[in-house]
């Protein structure tokens, strides 16, 4: 045996990866692990490894394992990765990355982080987006389908209360989300009054899905006559809103009987509950706005009513006016015409009465015969002897009539 030195082993090693890959560059496709990064003096340290591409994480084996690091003259890779895709450089991300391989007899062998493609991890994002928005449409084609290229769920297509007032509130306890969205909505500067009944969940990270549709379960349960659910998040990384792009949150928002506002605080990204929920507004100050401007839309609908209303009144008492001026000047005028003509009938009638006045006749020569100054007009009605008057025009005398 000739032993040789480890400082030849390591100088020979170092030679043989330099002669191989020296001054070059390769793509790899790697995941994240064991990150330490120092901002601070601008370069990061982690493993990349390779796993099995079945199975959880956890249970996959691992495959190939290297250390790498990220110096200073392209640490900017990693703000211009998370820029570019929203997604917070983190541990068990897939990346496919530019490297160049280097060894070091102190050191070892390291891979040099040169460039991160963000091409690669938005599009594996995407894929997986759309793997779970296909699986939805062919599992559960009575919540969500597809119509023109947009989704279309079940819980898009409830009716809108005309007020929103009564609440259930998704939100982690104590977050920005959930002071901005009480703040917005309690401090409105239109005094518009609601009532929240919380429901705290965890919103991101491990088993925050289940939590969020724990909740979700619990609100339906209470049969309680909320107008929306609203669910809020802050801001953080696409990373941070995972639980949102999930087939189990996908399938419930999308069936919730309760129409759901997701203000869940990313601008780049549409998560798959932004997409399915009745109504998404980005961010919970703008989820408190949405739900303020609805109610002030309603206000506005019932002040315009109102002086439509008044208008019309006004037209109506105004022609009903006018309609019974009419009707009054007609009333008279006819009035009028009818009086005249009562006028003309008495006048006619008392001429007549005239001609027929007993003394007129009287004053033609005739004569009333009167028993006890009743009239007498027939012959039968005189007793024999009997005393009677006849009446003249001058005068009245005494007679008696013959048997």
């Amino acid at each position: 045996m000739n032993p040789i030195r480890l400082s030849d082993l390591a100088f020979t090693l170092e030679a043989v990866i330099d002669e191989a890959f020296g001054q070059k560059a390769v793509w790899v496709i790697a995941e994240t692990s064991d990150i330490k990064n120092y901002p601070d003096r601008g370069y990061c340290f982690l493993t990349l490894v390779e796993r099995e591409a079945t199975g959880s994480s956890a249970g996959r084996e691992t495959l190939a394992k290297l250390e790498a690091a990220i110096w200073r003259k392209n640490y900017h890779a990693i703000g211009d990765f998370e820029r570019a895709t929203g997604v917070a450089f983190a541990r068990n991300i897939q990346l496919l990355l530019l490297v160049s391989v280097g060894f070091s007899p102190v050191y070892g062998l390291r891979l040099e982080i040169l460039k991160i493609d963000p091409s690669y991890t938005l599009g594996n994002l995407e894929r997986e987006r759309q793997t779970v928005l296909d699986t939805l449409v062919q599992k559960h084609p009575d919540l969500v389908w597809l119509e023109a290229g947009q989704y279309i769920t079940a819980n898009q297509l409830l009716p809108r209360p005309a007020v929103i007032q009564r609440l259930a509130l998704i939100t982690a306890p104590n977050s920005d989300g959930w002071r901005d969205f009480r703040h917005e909505l309690t401090q409105n500067p239109l005094g518009y009054t609601f009532v929240i009944d919380e429901y705290l969940s965890q919103v991101q990270g491990q088993g925050a899905e289940r939590a969020i549709c724990n909740q979700l379960d619990r609100i339906r349960a209470s049969e309680i006559p909320y107008d929306a659910v609203v669910i809020v998040r802050g801001g953080g990384s696409q990373l941070d809103f995972g639980s949102f792009d999930t087939y189990l949150m996908g399938q419930t928002v999308a069936g919730f009987n309760i129409p759901i506002l997701a203000g869940i605080g990313h601008e780049r990204n549409v998560s798959i509950t932004d997409l399915l929920c009745h109504q998404s507004v980005k961010t919970p100050t703008k989820a408190a706005a949405f739900i303020i401007d609805h109610n002030r839309q309603f206000e506005e609908s019932c002040l315009h009513l109102r002086d439509r209303l008044r208008v019309v009144a006004q037209e109506a008492l105004q022609t009903a006016r006018e309609q019974l001026d009419r009707e009054t000047e007609r009333l008279r005028f006819v009035t009028q015409i009818y009086f005249r003509e009562c006028h003309t009938n008495l006048a006619e009638k008392a001429v007549t009465l005239r001609h027929l006045d007993p003394s007129n006749v009287l004053r033609r020569g005739y004569a009333l015969l009167l028993r006890n100054g009743r009239i007498l007009t027939q012959i039968a009605d005189i007793q024999p002897n009997e005393t009677l008057q006849v009446q003249m025009r001058d005068g009245t005398r005494t007679v008696t009539s013959n048997g």
